[in-house]
């Protein structure tokens, strides 16, 4: 009886002790929950992703995609010297401590807003571009109806609440989408938000990154916190997952929270959504186009089994018990002779969403004609074996 007791105290302890996020729910304490894959855009996990909702610094990913848009085209450079504007030294908020007058580079200033996420070099960043803070937002808002951001309103380049309280808003969805965008547009932005700390020894300047997972899950590259008030607490965060015996082709994973009430709980919740991601999904092999997918007969034919192989690898990113189909169809009236690379049918993949991948079969060797000696040979043979 002793025993018995000791083991169901031993249980509750552990429940109690454990997170209380659901393996497959995230939605307690939070107004939006995404979790998706960066390349495909397959969304894996969604909560109240298409209400338009305040997305506090998140903004400044548009900020930094515009700003780079401006380095490509050769209008600015990330070399260029900024000279801070009274307005820009008086931004409120999460900051760089820019002084009136200072001199720092256009790079100094992106570095910052995705790295401490400072609402003062936006301001800077903006007027460099544009002249002010105004027309650079005039722009963001273009961008967003050029990349189909229909849902995303800006009214200032950081994200900061107006006066009257209002501010810049977009869907979770559409925060995924424009991750996915900048991501794949400038890849180098997560050589910046990797980055623990922002240093400048010359001015006195020593913050952390505001991302809370880089030092809790390894590979943790990104990307971009927010606060305010009516906001809460948010977090786009992604991870790379590398090629290893259990996944077979790199992939990354985005992960979206908004709105927790804390920061703990922000961080909490996005940790256990990028784990639950982490254990669930990875890309597995469904076809080796070097391992023979079946053997067939084939009319004619000197052999008698022929190995028939997928003309291309298929990897794809599944779920942990999610099954493939497969079915194979091959070529009507099929028949030798075949050079080596004929196709000879077709091997149609299902995935658990319904998404089809068609693949061509082929032969790796020539198959001969069965000759009128082989017939009567393997005919005789047959008869003496039985």
């Amino acid at each position: 009886m002793k025993k018995k007791f000791i083991c169901v105290l031993i249980i509750m302890i552990i429940l109690l002790s454990s997170t209380t996020y659901g393996a497959e729910d995230f939605s307690q304490e939070t107004r939006a929950v995404l979790l998706g894959d960066f390349e495909s855009g397959e969304i894996f996990y969604e909560y109240n992703i298409d209400a338009q909702i305040e997305i506090a610094s998140l903004t400044k990913l548009m900020t930094y995609l515009l700003a780079m848009e401006h380095v490509d085209s050769g209008k600015v450079s990330l070399d260029d010297i900024v000279t801070i504007s009274h307005t820009a030294s008086r931004t409120p908020g999460s900051s760089l401590k820019l002084r009136e007058g200072e001199e720092l580079t256009l790079r100094t200033l992106l570095d910052s807003i995705m790295i401490v996420s400072a609402n003062d070099s936006c301001i800077a960043i903006a007027e460099h571009i544009s002249g002010s803070a105004d027309a650079f937002t005039k722009l963001m808002n273009d961008k967003a109806q050029e990349i189909g951001l229909a849902n995303t309103v800006y009214l200032n380049p950081n994200g900061y609440p107006l006066k009257n309280g209002v501010q810049n808003m977009m869907t979770t969805r559409e925060l995924f989408e424009l991750s996915r965008y900048v991501i794949s547009k400038y890849p180098q932005i997560l050589e910046t938000t990797k980055i623990n700390k922002m240093l400048m020894p010359s001015r006195g300047y020593d913050r952390d990154n505001t991302n809370p997972l880089l030092s809790l899950i390894s590979n943790v590259d990104g990307l971009k916190t927010g606060f305010t008030d009516e906001a809460g607490y948010c977090l786009i965060s992604t991870v790379e997952i590398k090629e290893d015996e259990n996944n077979t082709k790199p992939f990354r994973l985005i992960g979206i929270v908004m709105g927790t009430k804390t920061e703990e709980i922000r961080k909490n919740v996005s940790k256990e959504l990028l784990e639950y991601g982490l254990e669930n999904y990875s890309y597995k092999q469904i076809l080796n186009k070097d391992t023979s997918i079946k053997k067939i007969d084939i009319l004619n034919a000197k052999i008698s089994k022929v190995d028939i192989y997928p003309q291309k690898d298929l990897n794809l990113l599944v779920k942990k018990g999610e099954i493939i189909k497969q079915e194979i169809k091959l070529e009507k009236f099929l028949k030798a002779p075949l050079k080596a690379g004929d196709k000879v049918g077709q091997v149609h993949v299902l995935d658990k969403g319904g998404e089809s991948y068609i693949i061509d079969l082929h032969t790796k060797v020539s198959v001969q004609k069965i000759s009128l000696f082989d017939r009567i040979y393997n005919y005789f043979q047959s008869k003496k074996e039985s």
